[in-house]
């Protein structure tokens, strides 16, 4: 799924002076872009939209990254666009990124994560033409959209069937950092649950690494110390780590932001879904047909873009009274009855 990193001469920068970020920053930043994952070798000249992704990690973690991955190679089959993939991690190289993509002439740039939406405002500012997206993050502008796919609709749901699934009564609940969407999903699960079982104990903790699978693996081995026999997580590749401490204990664990069944079938029950790809080729199609709207837009299970993912293998585990509970609270939040978000 890995493309081979393209090389080729970046577009000059065209930009006026005062839009420009450090010439030696920008620089350093334009040649990561242009060193970047490019999906395919439809030449420049021939595409219709340029779009470009910022990256906080692997594409490959079987999670949110990935998810993201895969709507840029959606973006690029079906919209026939020119497309760049960068990975950036801090504020200032995030900041860089961003301008390169603008300096560089790409259309519409998506920084996936709560963490790229204040360099997108900075550098969206200086760049009214071009559209930016990030995942999440308070600051938006006409030509900046923050968007939430509302997983904690479907976390409330696995909540209610770790309810069902569990018999100690302790559940585990582990995630990579402390962003503000991660930690309602969080909350959205703890509540869940506890509308099934008033009582039940609910060992929420944030690793502060995507990718740490050992980290990962010794902190579900400690909530399972502890007595948890489910496992809720969104963590990314390090989520690795809690699925073998689950796999060790006999415990059942949960996927989150795609189906992650496939990397742990003998593990994941369900997995709380965004359908990440599909919202970021809509966007896509917005740019190109000159439509785009900014601020702040939200998609959940009454948009079709949220959904609970069950792993076949483990469909007997799943008790019949768990899936008409889970269905009739996806009934009532599709219908705005059930308010997640308030579940704090």
């Amino acid at each position: 799924m890995i493309a081979r990193a393209a090389r080729r001469k970046l577009p000059r920068m065209n930009a006026p002076p005062a839009r420009r970020a450090p010439v030696a920053a920008l620089l350093a930043a334009a040649l990561a872009l242009a060193a970047a994952t490019r999906c395919s070798d439809e030449p420049k000249s021939t595409a219709p939209l340029r779009v470009a992704l910022l990256l906080s990690g692997p594409e490959n973690d079987e999670g949110w990254n990935q998810s993201a991955w895969e709507g840029l190679q959606r973006i690029e089959q079906e919209l026939h666009a020119d497309v760049r993939k960068v990975t950036a991690r801090k504020p200032a190289e995030i900041e860089q990124s961003f301008a390169a993509a603008a300096a560089s002439g790409f259309t519409l740039v998506f920084g996936h994560g709560f963490e790229f939406n204040a360099p997108a405002a900075t550098v969206a500012a200086k760049w009214p033409e071009v559209k930016f997206v990030t995942s999440g993050g308070p600051e938006t502008a006409a030509n900046l959209a923050s968007v939430e796919l509302r997983t904690g609709e479907a976390a409330w749901q696995l909540g209610i069937l770790a309810a069902h699934l569990t018999k100690s009564g302790v559940v585990s609940s582990l995630h990579g950092e402390a962003f503000e969407p991660v930690k309602r999903a969080a909350a959205a699960f703890a509540a869940g649950a506890r509308s099934v079982k008033k009582e039940i104990v609910v060992l929420e903790e944030y690793l502060g690494s995507w990718e740490d699978a050992v980290l990962a693996k010794e902190k579900a081995l400690a909530h399972a110390a502890k007595g948890a026999d489910v496992f809720f997580q969104n963590a990314d590749a390090a989520g690795g780590g809690i699925f073998e401490a689950a796999r060790q204990h006999g415990a059942l664990a949960f996927g989150c932001n795609r189906d992650q069944a496939g990397k742990a079938p003998d593990v994941i029950v369900a997995s709380a879904v965004g359908d990440t790809a599909a919202l970021m080729a809509g966007l896509a199609r917005e740019v190109l047909e000159q439509r785009f709207a900014g601020g702040k837009r939200s998609f959940g299970l009454k948009e079709g873009d949220v959904r609970i993912a069950f792993n076949p293998a483990l469909a007997a585990r799943v008790p019949e009274a768990a899936r008409a509970a889970m269905e009739a609270a996806a009934a009532a939040i599709a219908r705005g009855e059930l308010k997640v978000d308030e579940a704090r």
